[in-house]
């Protein structure tokens, strides 16, 4: 998975990327759902644009998920509870197909466990709209094409500093960050 997440890294993180101490950094647990789905034969997947209204991230495309809470099991019940919360799709509507590596995010000192999770039919979505500003789905091949790879300077969370990063741009939307990092370990998965 650290292979893959390099890729799609910002510049100023790969080599801080494996090499992180969590005992120092006592990184909170949070989970996210990639959803996929198939419409018209093809396999899509969900994202959500983060309302800019939320602490962190926001105004960012993301998978659904949050921050485990005590009362989770584990970190499937998390990431299940919060695509529920977000984007209204109930964890006995999918199938739990396994999950990726945990990839850690220190601007929000985070470390984000994917799971990947298939619906069957077509999705109901029902937005939290004080979290979720917009739900986006594409047909997961679509990022197969380099050509929608590019690079640029991005603002970083909690901070005044900028960073040169790589980033999906996919009908002019912007997938970086986390988010491409694990985007880019389940398709080099398949």
């Amino acid at each position: 998975g650290y292979k893959s997440h390099l890729k799609m890294a910002p510049k100023h993180r790969m080599m801080g990327l494996m090499q992180t101490d969590f005992e120092q950094f006592k990184p909170k647990l949070s989970a996210v759902v990639a959803l996929l789905y198939t419409e018209e034969g093809k396999t899509k997947i969900v994202f959500i644009r983060r309302s800019e209204n939320v602490r962190m991230h926001p105004g960012q495309i993301s998978f659904p998920g949050g921050r485990y809470e005590e009362g989770d099991a584990d970190l499937e019940v998390t990431a299940l509870r919060e695509m529920q919360e977000e984007i209204g799709i109930s964890p006995e509507s999918v199938e739990v197909l396994g999950h990726l590596t945990d990839l850690y995010v220190p601007p929000s000192n985070f470390i984000v466990r994917a799971y990947i999770c298939y619906l069957p039919g077509l999705p109901q979505f029902q937005p939290q709209p004080s979290e979720v500003q917009e739900i986006l789905a594409f047909e997961l091949d679509r990022f197969r094409d380099a050509s929608i790879i590019k690079t640029k300077s991005f603002a970083t969370y909690n901070s005044e500093e900028r960073t040169e990063a790589p980033y999906f741009d996919i009908d002019g939307t912007i997938i970086w960050g986390a988010t491409a990092m694990m985007l880019t370990e389940l398709m080099d998965l398949e």
